[in-house]
Parts: structure tokens; C-alpha cells; sequence
């Protein structure tokens, strides 16, 4: 009977991680499905795995328990924060500036996606302690498949995934971008830390093959960001990597070997993808002339570099501490549509919630920060194994949150987009992987003192909890 139930709670932790991968839409499968997925205020298929997770959720509830006080910090003021999104964002604020077009039936209608990221937040958590290797297995193998057939649609031009292009203009070739990368892109991170690391995993082989797959599909986008991205990952990772064994930050032999396979990789993508290869080239070139001189090399200024548009500023300084409300425009993507929210996390976070808004969530960011340093500390002047399969996902998360943490543009997007369920869902894994691998580091220091008189020197600060 208790064999029978224990594989009932595997099964679920297998659906609850198709789901949630599903409900990330990998490769745009819901509109291959002919799903329309603009219409956010209508039910859809997203409101229906949502509830199917949530069912999940409370099947495993009470087996599953949270002991880390970091997290639930962390979660505390989430919740305040989703209380204060709610209310004052959702409810006060724009009845009382009488925004155009707003309702509060349909703002609660449009908005119930940021409730299912503030949810997935805890549902996460519990499930990636109780199942994270269920986790990695069903990512890497969805992540094949579907950039698979991503690759195919390409080539052949069969109908199977949708592609959207997009002219580069400083460049005569398409852009080429799959519907929707889900969460795929923490494939870029684990097979950056495989490599570093040299891990030896069950699934090393796959995660390589989705990683380099991965990279690929920044190629054919010509995303400059996520393809310098793919090299800021590997200089932190080869950082860290050094730091823990007391060695130069910035060895420059490791450097360089991973360069060259980098060099040996990018020669076979210029050979397939030729045109992509040199499209991808002058997109890095044109990235570090934009940092350098904030506009490209055609002399055509960057506005992303500066304070953002004019009229931003001017709502931000006319709604300076609650900010303007839920308002409709807010949730478009460009001059014509909406306040470009994408580009500028921040700043629409700022105008949209003002100071207040604001001021609840940045103590989210401090904690995770703070958390970060903790955990690398503590990798450092502990003996660690770093052979260890928790060792390894928990750097997974915090070469991840690292990078996160430097693209200072990005900051406050659960804000600014707080139905951003990528964020949520991967902070939530950061902090679950840290209860994996300090439980797994306490079972074995209790070992070295069984087994050793001199033990209790095997390290030198318990669980920063």
C-alpha cells in the first residue's frame, strides 16, 4: 500500500512539471494548436493547467514542508506585494484617477495571471524539493523535442511551430525567433556549469545537446543580448569556479580553452548557418559600440541607454509616489500600442506604481542578493563537495540569478510585468535548490563526525538560514 502511494505522488510530481512546462508555452505550442493566446481577458487553456497545478499542489501539500527562513522572508512579501498590486495598483489608484477604460471586474480578469506567478511562487518551491530531478529530466527532453521541431519548421518550412521574423535593419537577413522560449533559457546556464564544473550527470549529454540547440536559436534570432549573455555566463561561471578553489578570478589558459570550443562550435554554425553566423557578428560588434558610445555604428542613438521616453518621465514625475494605476496601455508593446514596458522594466515599473509600489518589492532584491553573497561564501571557505549533483544545480541558480542580477535594465520586471511567471518561477528554484543542497551538506558533515573525532572542523558556518 505504501509502494502504491508513493508512486501516486511520483506521477503527480511528473504532471505537475508538464504542466508547468506547458503552461510556459515552449516553441508558441498553444498557437500551433491554433489557440489564441493575445486575449487576456478571455479563459483559456493557460486558466485550465493553472487548475490542474493547483490540484497538484494540494495533493502533495502536506508532504511537502519548507524549512528555509530565507524563503519564507521571501514569500512574505510577495504576498504583501500581491496584496498591494490588488488594492491600491489594481483598485484605488485608478478609481480615483479615473484611468480610460478601466473597470475592476476587468482588471481582476486581466491581471489573474499575476496572481498564478505569486502562486507558482510557493507551488514551485515545494515541488523542486521534493522532485527536482523529475524537474531537470522533463525540461531537458520538452526542450529537445520542441527546438526540434523548432529547427524543422525552419529548414523545411513545414507548418509545425510558429516562426516569427523580423528585419534587424543593420543586417540583409531575417531575424528568425521561435513563438516562445517558456523557460528554456535556463538551458544556457546548466550546460554552461556542466562545462565549467566538468560535471559528471545522468543527463549531461541532453542537457549539452539543449544547451548548444539553445544557442543556436540566438543565432538565428541575432539577439545580441543573449548571445554575448551565453559568454558573460561562462566568464561568471569560470569566476566563481576559481574563486572557490583559491585560484586567479580570471585564469586565463581556462579562459581560453573555453574559447576555443566556443571558436570550434561558432566555426560549425557558420557553416550551416552562414548568413546567420555573420549576421550574429556584426550584432555583437553593433552591441559593444551602442555600450560604448550609446548609439550604433550608423551614428542612430540607443534610447534604451538613457531615461527612456519623454513621456515616461513625465507620467513618473506626475505620479511620483502611487504611481498612475492599472491602466490598459500599459500591458502593450510599443509607442502606438503601449508605454513599452519591455524596454524599460524599471522605469514602467515606477510610473505604474510609483515610489510605494516600488519601495514594497525592493526588499525582495535585497534578500536575494543578500542570499547570493551567503551561498557563495559559504561554497568557499566550507569543504564542499562540488562532485555533488546538489552542488551542481545550486550553481545552476546562482550563475542564473548572478546574471539576472547584472542586467540593471531588467530590474523590477515582476514589477513592471509582475505576470512575468519566468521570474517568479525561477527565484522560487534558487531558493528551493538551496534547501536541496544544505540538507544534503548537513546529512554529510553529521557523517564526517561520525566518523571523524576531529569532524567538527569539517566547516566552518552552518545553513545561513
Amino acid at each position: 500500500m505504501q509502494r502504491i502511494k508513493e508512486k501516486s505522488y511520483q506521477a503527480v510530481d511528473y504532471l505537475f512539471w508538464i504542466f508547468l512546462i506547458l503552461f510556459t508555452n515552449p516553441g508558441g505550442i498553444f498557437q500551433a494548436l491554433g489557440e489564441d493566446t493575445s486575449r487576456s481577458g478571455t479563459i483559456d487553456s493557460f486558466d485550465f493547467l493553472f487548475l490542474l497545478m493547483f490540484l497538484c499542489f494540494v495533493f502533495i501539500f502536506k508532504k511537502a514542508k519548507i524549512y528555509s527562513t530565507t524563503y519564507n522572508s521571501i514569500l512574505k512579501i510577495i504576498i504583501i506585494f500581491g496584496l498591494y498590486y490588488l488594492i491600491v495598483y489594481g483598485f484605488l489608484i485608478p478609481t480615483l484617477k479615473e484611468n480610460p477604460g478601466y473597470t475592476p471586474l476587468g482588471f481582476y480578469k486581466k491581471s489573474r495571471k499575476t496572481v498564478y506567478s505569486l502562486a507558482l511562487f510557493l507551488m514551485v518551491y515545494k515541488f523542486y524539493v521534493r522532485s527536482h530531478k523529475i524537474f531537470f529530466k522533463v525540461l531537458v527532453s520538452s526542450s529537445v523535442m520542441v527546438l526540434t521541431l523548432f529547427f524543422i519548421t525552419f529548414l523545411t518550412g513545414i507548418d509545425i511551430l510558429p516562426i516569427r521574423t523580423h528585419s534587424r535593419g543593420f543586417i540583409d537577413v531575417d531575424r528568425v525567433f521561435i513563438a516562445s522560449e517558456g523557460i528554456m533559457q535556463l538551458l544556457i546556464p546548466i550546460g554552461v556549469v556542466i562545462i565549467t564544473f566538468k560535471s559528471r550527470v545522468s543527463w549531461k549529454f541532453w542537457s549539452l545537446l539543449a544547451f548548444f540547440m539553445m544557442f543556436i536559436n540566438y543565432v538565428l534570432s541575432i539577439t545580441r543580448r543573449d548571445i554575448i549573455g551565453t559568454f558573460i555566463y561562462f566568464l561568471i561561471a569560470i569566476v566563481l569556479h576559481n574563486y572557490f578553489l583559491n585560484k586567479p578570478l580570471l585564469p586565463v589558459k581556462k579562459i581560453l580553452t573555453t574559447a576555443i570550443y566556443l571558436l570550434i562550435f561558432g566555426f560549425f554554425i557558420s557553416l550551416a548557418f552562414p548568413k546567420y553566423y555573420e549576421a550574429g557578428k556584426k550584432g555583437m560588434e553593433e552591441a559593444v559600440h551602442i555600450v560604448q558610445y550609446g548609439e550604433t555604428t550608423s551614428g542612430k542613438k540607443d534610447v534604451r541607454m538613457g531615461l527612456g521616453k519623454g513621456f515616461m518621465q513625465n507620467l513618473i514625475v506626475s505620479n511620483i509616489w502611487f504611481g498612475t494605476g492599472f491602466d490598459n496601455r500599459w500591458r502593450g508593446s510599443g509607442d502606438k500600442e503601449g508605454y513599452e514596458t519591455s524596454d524599460y522594466p524599471f522605469l514602467s515599473a515606477l510610473a505604474m506604481m510609483g515610489v510605494f509600489g516600488v519601495l514594497v518589492f525592493l526588499p525582495v532584491y535585497v534578500l536575494v542578493i543578500r542570499t547570493l553573497i551567503i551561498d557563495i561564501r559559504f561554497l568557499k571557505n566550507n569543504a564542499v563537495d562540488t562532485s555533488s549533483y546538489q552542488f551542481k544545480i545550486l550553481m545552476v541558480f546562482i550563475v542564473y540569478m548572478t546574471y539576472d542580477m547584472l542586467q540593471y535594465m531588467n530590474w523590477f520586471l515582476p514589477v513592471s510585468l509582475s505576470r512575468s511567471i519566468k521570474w517568479y518561477v525561477m527565484t522560487s528554484m534558487y531558493l528551493a535548490s538551496r534547501e536541496v543542497f544544505y540538507n544534503y551538506f548537513r546529512q554529510n558533515h553529521q557523517l564526517k563526525i561520525e566518523n571523524n573525532n576531529n569532524g567538527s572542523n569539517y566547516y566552518t558556518e552552518l545553513q545561513p538560514e
